[in-house]
């Protein structure tokens, strides 16, 4: 039988078979939640092919890193963007889904606050865009899209993906905004109200009115300067202006969410 492959002492990878061997690439969907819309980071390339139109930040693996390593470089170096987590989303490998090589990319997502970003090494640029009003997108990105859209479909009903996208305190009706972005759908506000308060995710907390000078400068999302403190007070106010709990403030349980994830406990709206 004749061999298929020969070993070659002191090599990197002694082992080298005469098969073919495919490139390995990553790429990286990111989404954060930004006035009131669902957003994902596309960055400009700078590059061919496909030079000149948006794509998800990713890029080539190195022979010294796994598939999550490549992913985090590849984003940090386009975009200076660090997430605090990042889960794998699935292998695409269609035969021609990359013009210039056989190409399988290892896809990643994300949930994210609103940050800054700005495109660096071959992306001449980085932004964020809402889910709906996206731009024509390279390679296969756009099937790549719809699965990380089709995983968040599937996950807010098993995690409560507010807590790594709302601020740290938000109100009912925000929550259900978010809910019915991702469902593409709406709720009745009752129902959802009901239904959210029975699970026992969310912990009530005072309006920022009663809170210290101190706890309420920590209520001012990230993103935001104490300068735009009135346009967070306005928000609240109209929000007092709703019937019931909707008025209040709420956060995320993280001992309740930990426990629901153990359980694979289910939301149904």
């Amino acid at each position: 039988m004749e061999k298929n492959c020969r070993y070659v002492a002191g090599a990197p990878f002694p082992y080298q078979y005469k098969y073919e061997h495919m490139a390995v690439t990553t790429d990286c969907i990111i989404f954060t939640y930004d006035e009131r819309t669902l957003k994902v980071l596309l960055i400009l390339r700078g590059g061919e092919p496909y030079k000149g139109c948006w794509a998800f930040p990713g890029g080539f693996l190195r022979m010294d890193e796994t598939a999550r390593e490549g992913a985090l470089r590849e984003l940090r170096e386009e975009t200076a963007l660090v997430p605090e987590a990042i889960r794998e989303l699935g292998v695409f490998s269609a035969v021609d889904r990359d013009p210039r090589e056989r190409v399988i990319t290892v896809a990643y997502y994300a949930l994210v606050k609103p940050s800054a970003v700005v495109g660096g090494d071959d992306a001449a640029d980085a932004a964020w865009f809402p889910v709906d009003h996206l731009p024509e997108l390279a390679f296969d990105h756009r099937q790549i899209f719809a699965a990380a859209m089709e995983r968040l479909r599937r996950d807010i009903h098993f995690e409560p993906l507010g807590f790594d996208l709302l601020d740290e305190r938000f109100t009912i009706p925000d929550l259900q905004r978010l809910y019915e972005i991702i469902l593409g759908t709406q709720f009745d506000r009752r129902n959802f109200q009901r239904k959210i308060l029975a699970s026992g995710i969310l912990e009530e907390i005072p309006m920022p009115e009663a809170l210290g000078e101190e706890e309420c400068e920590r209520s001012v999302p990230r993103f935001m300067s104490m300068d735009d403190v009135p346009v967070e007070k306005s928000r609240v106010e109209q929000a007092k202006k709703r019937p019931g709990r909707l008025a209040s403030l709420f956060r995320f349980k993280k001992e309740k969410y930990a426990e629901m994830k153990r359980e694979g406990d289910k939301y149904e709206f």
